[in-house]
């Protein structure tokens, strides 16, 4: 096929129009036949597989479209574009956050998964939760207009039934329009912060997961709350209060300098694990204290702006105990 494409070429010649046209039929040639190569496969199998990283390096450049990944019991598209989170999917051949992955899945053996994904980009955590069980019931939320897209274009080649998508500002109010600085690295966007190379500004509305929950019977869920929203994560839990008082949920949040950047925020994240009676863990187990999170920001190199997720748990609950068990 590719000899005759060659050979095709030089017949037609050397125009701009010839090329782009051979060009165009070598890259959906390549994108098929890798899509083929792949389709069939957990794309964790290639994870240290030296031959996949040379054959994806010397491809990568002549995909046409977006691929699409089956990872876990799930399947997603994996942009050619390394401007999107997904495209470390096709790079790395693994998502991360193992242990953030484990820790829900052990929770879903056990009971049926109310999961909030605050900041679910194009919906890893979303649909690995909802592909544990059809009994655990997943809300999305993304304030990205464009990333909720490539949300629903994966929820729609799952066709899960168990998961719904909020194209809005996950805050401590609603109904209000805030400015969403959107950047051209999908995973930098962020409602508090534009420090990112290159960007645009959007008119976002603001919810509040109180009101998200309301009408919603959250009875018989062990609730869940992932929160990576790039410095917002004090106002969603501000805006989950009652939740929260409720339900005791068990809380995946990112830690980063952005939150803190507002001084503010350090004396209500205290006042919030004291009022709610919550301790801070890492993905370890470990207990950890608000100071020990603050020095280990202020560590950080100037490049670097998180120190990962850690969890948010209610003190001698039933979700602590079978968080530390080891069934």
């Amino acid at each position: 096929m590719v000899e005759r494409l060659v050979a095709n070429e030089k017949v037609v010649g050397s125009s701009p129009i010839a090329r782009s046209i051979i060009n165009v039929i070598k890259s959906s040639f390549v994108t098929s036949v890798f899509q083929k190569y792949l389709i069939n496969n957990d794309i964790r199998k290639f994870k240290g597989k030296f031959s996949y990283y040379i054959i994806f390096r010397l491809i990568r450049k002549f995909l046409a479209t977006d691929i699409i990944v089956s990872i876990y019991n799930f399947k997603v598209f994996g942009s050619i574009k390394k401007n999107k989170t997904s495209y470390f999917l096709l790079k790395k051949c693994e998502f991360g956050d193992d242990k953030e992955l484990e820790t829900i899945n052990k929770f879903s053996i056990k009971n049926k998964v109310m999961f909030i994904d605050c900041g679910c980009n194009y919906g890893f955590y979303s649909f690995y939760t909802a592909s544990l069980s059809k009994k655990n019931f997943v809300i999305s939320v993304e304030a990205s207009k464009l990333t909720s897209e490539e949300f629903k274009k994966n929820l729609k080649l799952n066709n899960f039934e168990n998961v719904t998508l909020k194209n809005c500002a996950v805050s401590n109010t609603d109904n209000d329009y805030v400015l969403f600085n959107e950047s051209n690295n999908d995973w930098e966007s962020s409602q508090t912060h534009n420090e990112f190379k290159s960007y645009s500004i959007n008119k976002v509305i603001t919810l509040k997961i109180d009101t998200l929950i309301k009408n919603i019977n959250i009875k018989d869920f062990l609730p869940i709350i992932k929160i990576d929203v790039e410095g917002n994560e004090m106002n969603v839990l501000k805006g989950a209060t009652t939740f929260i008082e409720s339900t005791s949920p068990f809380i995946i949040i990112e830690i980063s300098k952005y939150i803190f950047a507002d001084k503010n925020n350090v004396e209500y994240f205290k006042n919030f694990l004291q009022k709610f009676n919550y301790s801070i863990y890492n993905t370890n187990k470990k207990k950890v204290s608000i100071e020990n999170i603050m020095t280990k920001l202020s560590m950080l190199k100037d490049k670097y702006k998180t120190i990962g997720n850690y969890y948010l748990i209610k003190n001698f609950s039933k979700i602590l105990e079978d968080f530390i068990s080891d069934e």
